[in-house]
């Protein structure tokens, strides 16, 4: 009889459990978390053009990418997906000077941002409400995927502030969203994920 009781509540338990995940399905506010996507990456990009802002010292710009790593699951260090082993967060760069894709850890791209030869650089992106966020894809019971589709300007000048180099690249990066349950609704966790160079023209 005690054990036909266990296998109850865990039965009951159970329902509650899937219905709560059910309702927080139902109850995703599309909006929200669409802005609050853009918003992660907005940042990332903010965090990007200051770190190649050769006007500001380099250890300002050196903060800069401590500031943004935290932004990426697990702080663009190796983790676990799918049961496959990552060394971090891959940041895929392209140039219209060479026809192949290059793949970067995030930590390091951002290094090689702060190093850039040119006498100055700017890199500006896509504004927020341009900035195209897919359907959320469920792979738990309170994690959701999707990905944000987005236009990233970069220019590199001379000492002279004569352009040498300019390209847009549509990148599209993809995010975690953790789904979590609090007193006053629904709160959703932003993390980045790898991001994959889609195209390059020359400007």
């Amino acid at each position: 009889m005690k054990i036909r009781k266990r296998i109850l509540l865990i039965l009951s338990m159970t329902i509650i459990s899937i219905s709560v995940a059910n309702a927080q399905i139902t109850d995703l506010d599309k909006k929200n978390f669409e802005r609050r996507v853009r918003e992660r990456v907005a940042l990332m990009n903010d965090y990007i053009s200051y770190m190649v802002d050769k006007k500001k010292g380099i250890n300002t710009r050196k903060y800069y990418k401590t500031k943004a790593l935290p932004l990426f699951i697990q702080k663009g260090e190796a983790y676990e997906e799918d049961g496959v082993k990552k060394d971090g967060v891959i940041m895929e760069t392209t140039s219209t000077r060479r026809h192949t894709t290059n793949k970067l850890l995030i930590k390091d791209y951002f290094e090689n941002l702060i190093n850039l030869r040119y006498s100055n650089v700017k890199v500006t992106s896509t504004q927020i409400a341009d900035m195209k966020v897919s359907a959320l894809k469920r792979v738990e019971d309170d994690l959701y995927v999707c990905t944000c589709q987005y236009v990233q300007y970069f220019y590199g000048y001379n000492a002279d502030g004569m352009l040498l180099y300019g390209d847009k690249t549509t990148k599209r990066i993809k995010c975690y969203v953790k789904v979590e349950q609090v007193e006053d609704g629904i709160e959703y966790m932003i993390m980045l994920g790898d991001v994959k160079a889609m195209s390059t023209e020359r400007l």
